[in-house]
């Protein structure tokens, strides 16, 4: 058997087969042998490296459910075979866990401590080289286990390469603060021996760098500085089988200011990156337009491959993309399945950077606009798709219309032109009544892709952030291939203001980096437009998590926003129903997509509710698989499985 085939067997073996708690823990298979050939050939070494690469998650995998936008208030997947629909009506438990990435990390981890013992052993690679290698598997060991944090809160810490024969019932799970401590440990040593980006590298974009380790950091003391682990009495019982505490019930204001201050170390790396590693918020102007267009901004900083704004991202294979494409497109040649909520259409701002429910906003929630949107330049199919024109049409439905950028760059409406598609198969959208070339979105009852269609959107919108203007499923095309972006330099100062607002409300940073990204929305500054709200504590907050739900909108954030913040399983009892803010139970709504012949339906208009949604106080954090407890007798399950 030639060498190769050996090492693949071995590496998929190792990483790749998902089994048992014993198994995932268990020291890899010996074959001595070929253990020494990886270790001599650099080629092999640089193999196993990146098999622990492998297990970086898919984020839109659209077959795991797209489990951290389907199962948040911000969006439906039609499909019941697809996870978050039974986790939304509460149909899980220990025993039929979904997404379970468990075994696969552990098993990844257990892979950085093999390849960071065995490294050195190789003689081909220089020791600069090593030394880059080992502080990326030091990253990555971080990185799997912050992923397995904020699924399920404390883990499991194994902190060196464990024995084949090693008693696993001796290892409980690991207080909290501790495992926050490791992964921020980690990022720290990591970080010593990378370089600040690879943005200049090409052949290394998708690595480990410095600022990889900075951002992750910020993201893992936010939600350490957050209620749900920040003096949550409701984990007042949450122990080990020796009575050791896993998180701590005492409230501490410092872990706000360290979640501000790794917020700001990316900050400030941002701002000294060097010409040809620029980190900055991404602006079409700066990017090649002569004149700088919101809508455009906002769209091409996620198509735009290895942008300014992108702090850590990695490669993915075409499928993963297109297929969330071809999802989120109307019939026929689209899936026509991805439905936001209507909660997430009313959260967007309007273009006076006004809520929908201030009375000074100008906004409509019923009628035909009489006049198209400030910045639709010119009615040409070929100008939506550049981007040059945006925003509604005269004769679009009112709640729709003059809404800010970012809507129109991620939200899909009865009635409006599809963005992307070529112009010969735009009739193939629309009903023999409405073929003249604009190709409009029929998600009325009757349409093209309206409920008698053999999939639907419940909510009566769709999914359009992530989209290439260049792509068409109806010809299985596709737009320029782009990384799976991680973590963006948008969500650092949204981590940093939320955390300066919580013991410093009067910073003027908040100010200073909340209106870089209203700016680059096209909006004017939060506190221009309500300037009562100024260094008021609640009031920012209010705000600041609208403007995360927003410009965060189906990159996965919203899930873990709403559960940090303890927001999931409240009540908005201010507001009816279908037109609350937060709360993850109860009813959902979008539009009624069992009404309508044609977009002059007004009955489609109606706020409806389309699933009643399941939420307990016990599902903040993802159920411990029964299968590993069974095995792990010192592991506890999370509180209320």
């Amino acid at each position: 058997m030639k060498i190769k085939y050996i090492i693949n067997a071995v590496l998929a073996f190792c990483l790749l087969a998902s089994s048992s708690c014993s198994d995932y823990l268990d020291k890899m298979p010996d074959d001595q042998k070929t253990m020494d050939i990886v270790w001599k050939s650099q080629k092999e070494t640089e193999a196993y490296l990146y098999n622990v690469y492998s297990q970086l998650p898919d984020d839109i995998n659209i077959y795991s459910g797209f489990p951290w936008v389907g199962a948040a208030d911000e969006l439906d997947v039609v499909w019941e075979r697809y996870q978050t629909a039974s986790i939304n009506v509460g149909n899980w438990a220990p025993t039929n866990v979904y997404y379970n990435p468990w075994p696969s990390f552990y098993q990844a981890i257990r892979a950085s401590f093999v390849f960071e013992n065995n490294v050195d052993k190789n003689f081909q690679l220089s020791e600069s080289l090593k030394k880059q290698y080992k502080a990326e598997v030091k990253f990555l060991r971080g990185y799997y286990y912050w992923r397995l944090l904020r699924q399920y809160g404390p883990f499991v810490l194994i902190d060196k390469e464990t024995t084949f024969d090693d008693d696993w019932n001796k290892y409980p799970r690991t207080p909290y603060d501790r495992c926050v401590e490791y992964i921020c440990q980690m990022m720290d040593e990591a970080s010593a021996d990378l370089p600040f980006t690879w943005k200049s590298s090409p052949k290394w974009l998708g690595k480990a760098d410095q600022v990889a380790c900075k951002a992750v950091k910020s993201q893992v003391l936010l939600m350490a500085a957050s209620p749900q682990w920040n003096g949550n009495p409701d984990y007042a019982s949450f122990k080990n089988p020796d009575g050791t505490p896993l998180t701590s019930t005492t409230y501490s204001e410092d872990k706000w200011r360290l979640a501000a201050s790794a917020a700001k170390a990316v900050i400030d790396a941002a701002a000294s990156s060097p010409a040809g590693q620029e980190i900055r918020l991404y602006k079409n102007n700066e990017n090649g337009d002569a004149t700088f267009n919101p809508y455009k901004s906002v769209r091409d900083v996620h198509l735009a491959k290895w942008n300014c704004e992108v702090l850590w991202g990695t490669a993915r294979e075409d499928r993963d993309i297109t297929e969330l494409e071809r999802h989120m497109t109307p019939r026929p040649g689209g899936w026509n399945g991805l439905g936001p909520t209507q909660r997430v259409v009313d959260a967007f701002f309007m273009n006076n950077g006004r809520t929908i429910e201030d009375p000074a906003s100008s906004y409509q929630e019923t009628g035909f606009a009489q006049s198209a949107h400030p910045n639709w330049k010119r009615d040409h199919v070929d100008e939506i798709r550049s981007g040059n024109s945006w925003g509604n049409r005269v004769g679009e439905w009112n709640m729709y219309a003059n809404r800010e950028a970012r809507f129109y760059a991620s939200i899909v409406y009865n009635g409006r032109p599809l963005p992307q598609v070529s112009n010969d198969d735009r009739n193939v959208y629309s009903s023999n009544k409405n073929k003249n070339g604009w190709g409009r979105v029929e998600l009325y009852s009757s349409g093209v892709s309206g409920s008698g269609s053999t999939d639907h959107s419940t909510t009566g919108y769709l999914m359009l952030k992530f989209t290439h203007p260049d792509s068409n499923p109806y010809r299985n095309q596709f737009g320029a291939w782009r990384q799976h972006t991680y973590i963006r330099l948008a969500e650092i100062y949204l981590n940093y203001i939320e955390a300066l607002n919580e013991y410093d409300p009067g910073n003027p940073d908040i100010q200073k980096y909340w209106d870089l990204i209203r700016e680059r929305a096209g909006l004017p500054s939060i506190f221009d437009t309500y300037p009562e709200i100024k260094g008021n504590k609640a009031k920012q907050l209010e705000y600041i998590i609208r403007e995360r739900q927003v410009e965060l909108c189906f990159e996965g954030d919203r899930y873990f926003t709403t559960r940090r913040r303890l927001l999931s399983d409240k009540v908005d009892t201010q507001r009816p129903e279908e037109r609350r803010l937060y709360g993850d139970g109860g009813g959902m709504y979008g539009m009624n997509v069992l009404a309508g012949d044609d977009f002059s339906s007004t009955n489609f208009y109606t706020r409806t509710r389309f699933e009643t949604r399941v939420f307990m106080k016990k599902m903040y954090l993802w159920p411990m698989p029964q299968s590993e407890l069974d095995r792990n007798k010192s592991m506890v399950q999370n509180p209320g499985w």
